[in-house]
């Protein structure tokens, strides 16, 4: 039997300077069938260089000229993990077949020795691991839980890609995007190239995950776009990206092995071109690109293969999440998942049946922001923002925009950069991410979720950002933009152009409206000037009577 040894910190970060150990490191990892790039020297020390606030403990059985066992482990909150966390889809141990069982359960009982009330966690192991040794070993038996996932895949079969491809509804896609000018899918191998366009990536990827997820992991963690290069400069990440005359609409950042590029690291899709489907369309020619480069696997991540993975997956593997810890921690998580499990087969059968599942999600985020609200009137918080989010089931008040702006047409107000002037701008999605939620009393995620239905609806974005804080957003629907039910309810008539407010911060009315008035000449067409409408939620009531108090002649449409 082998020695392993668990190594603390200093002594980890002494290894992963030695150039024998890394070398040992090197031939393991090529020699190891469930090994991924993401246990791989590059890639972990690519992390700790970058997250340099996490340090690595490592075991193995090294003797100063080889290794037959490598586990690389980091603490984060309390828990063991993979070095990566999210980054590294795929988390696991490094060992060579014949020492597989041996190292698995000596590792954990040098691990259990060492932190007795610690726990690991990893997600995902690769389906190709052998784990047969948690069935026949005891101890392993009662310390660990797994929980499986399927893992979809797409072989690169360029014919079907292109058949695919070919179908009615993308070519019109197609052609609808080369009308507008040039459609150029591109592998991207340039370092400045990359550098240059992976603000504009993460900027798109943090928008919607923040709207329908409320995770923004660049805005969070800045170092995530530096580890991404580095590891690009390495080698080890495939990017590519579909524009539209130079402006990026699609584009996918993936960390890659030697026969598979991961969907891993950036994938996102411009919501200004959402309705030609820029993320699927970039996907399938992604797929065609990966087989003309003899690359045969594009790695779905595991989770279940709907939506757009149906779409793409021809293959299937399996996965698995994990937790290591003591007797008590092991059955507390294996009667918690067995629930959730329970709870989630319900849930799906009751969807099929009587209950809307998407209302009940909306009303928890209309009980969230209640429950916000709630919260600042207890701290006797005066709530600065007033809002008119998509969906509000408000009374909504409709009036003529030469009436309210009458005042300020002589007014200018322009894109001025000086941060201590305010700032006005048309759909920039950065400005949103200076919303600052506690203040506002209104989740940030509400606020993306709402811009993000709107832009999509083809409803055009304006901000006002001053010293890096932002205290409006205002938006043109033109007649032929989409709106959400609510707010076509509220409407009687042939359609007109709108101005609609969705927050502004209470008191600056002043500067709200003369930013109304400028976009209101320099945006809408001029022969919708006259009969264009200012929309205002029943909640906008000061923004109302201030408008009253001013003495403008107005009248309700």
């Amino acid at each position: 039997m082998n020695n392993y040894s668990l190594h603390l910190p200093l002594q980890s970060r002494a290894l992963i300077i030695n150039e024998d150990f890394l070398r040992a490191w090197d031939e393991l990892h090529s020699f190891c069938p469930w090994a991924t790039i993401f246990q791989s020297k590059d890639f972990v020390l690519t992390w700790f260089q970058c997250f340099t606030s996490h340090e690595p403990t490592i075991i193995c059985d090294w003797d100063g000229k080889s290794i037959s066992g490598l586990w690389v482990l980091t603490e984060s909150n309390g828990r063991f993990t993979g070095p990566g966390f999210d980054l590294a889809e795929y988390q696991v141990w490094l060992s060579t077949p014949q020492r597989q069982n041996d190292f698995v359960e000596s590792a954990l009982k040098e691990f259990q020795k060492t932190f007795p009330s610690k726990s690991i966690y990893m997600k995902y192991v690769p389906g190709t691991t052998p784990l047969d040794v948690f069935k026949t070993s005891s101890f392993l038996k009662h310390h660990s839980f797994f929980r499986h996932y399927i893992h979809p895949i797409m072989q690169t079969d360029k014919e079907s890609l292109q058949l695919e491809l070919k179908k009615k509804n993308r070519k019109e896609k197609i052609n609808r995007l080369n009308r507008i000018g040039e459609l150029r899918f591109s592998r991207i191998t340039d370092f400045k190239q990359f550098e240059l366009l992976i603000d504009e990536m993460a900027l798109q990827s943090d928008f919607r995950k923040g709207a329908l997820y409320n995770k923004t992991f660049f805005f969070n963690e800045p170092h995530r776009k530096d580890f991404l290069l580095r590891l690009f400069d390495l080698g080890h990440v495939h990017v590519t990206s579909l524009s539209v005359d130079n402006i990026l609409i699609a584009s996918n950042v993936g960390i890659m092995g030697t026969d598979i590029v991961h969907l891993q690291g950036i994938n996102c899709h411009s919501p200004f071109y959402s309705k030609y489907s820029p993320g699927i369309l970039h996907f399938l020619m992604l797929g065609i690109e990966l087989s003309d480069t003899n690359i045969p696997y594009f790695d779905l991540t595991p989770g279940g293969a709907d939506g757009y993975k149906s779409i793409l997956a021809n293959k299937q593997g399996d996965a698995f999440e994990w937790w290591f810890g003591p007797k008590t921690f092991a059955w507390g998580v294996k009667f918690k998942e067995n629930l959730k499990q329970k709870v989630k087969k319900g849930l799906e059968k009751q969807t099929n049946t009587a209950f809307n599942w998407k209302e009940i999600f909306d009303a928890y985020l209309i009980w969230k922001n209640y429950l916000m609200g709630f919260k600042n009137k207890i701290l006797n918080a005066q709530i600065p923002f007033t809002t008119y989010f998509l969906g509000s089931k408000s009374t909504c008040i409709r009036l003529n925009v030469l009436d309210i702006l009458r005042p300020y047409h002589g007014e200018s107000l322009t894109e001025n950069e000086t941060l201590s002037n305010p700032i006005l701008r048309n759909n920039k999605i950065s400005d949103l991410f200076f919303w600052d939620e506690k203040k506002a009393g209104i989740p940030r995620s509400s606020l993306f979720l709402d811009c993000l239905s709107r832009i999509e609806f083809g409803q055009q974005m304006f901000t006002l950002t001053q010293d890096n804080e932002l205290f409006g957003v205002v938006w043109i629907i033109p007649i032929d933009a989409k709106r959400n039910n609510e707010e076509e309810r509220n409407i009687s008539g042939e359609k007109q152009y709108v101005l609609l407010c969705s927050c502004y911060e209470l008191g600056r009315e002043e500067e709200l409206l003369k930013m109304l008035s400028n976009i209101h000449r320099k945006s809408v067409p001029e022969d919708f000037h006259s009969n264009c409408i200012f929309e205002l939620a029943d909640n906008q009531k000061k923004l109302l009577n201030y408008i009253k108090n001013k003495k403008t002649q107005f009248s309700k449409v």
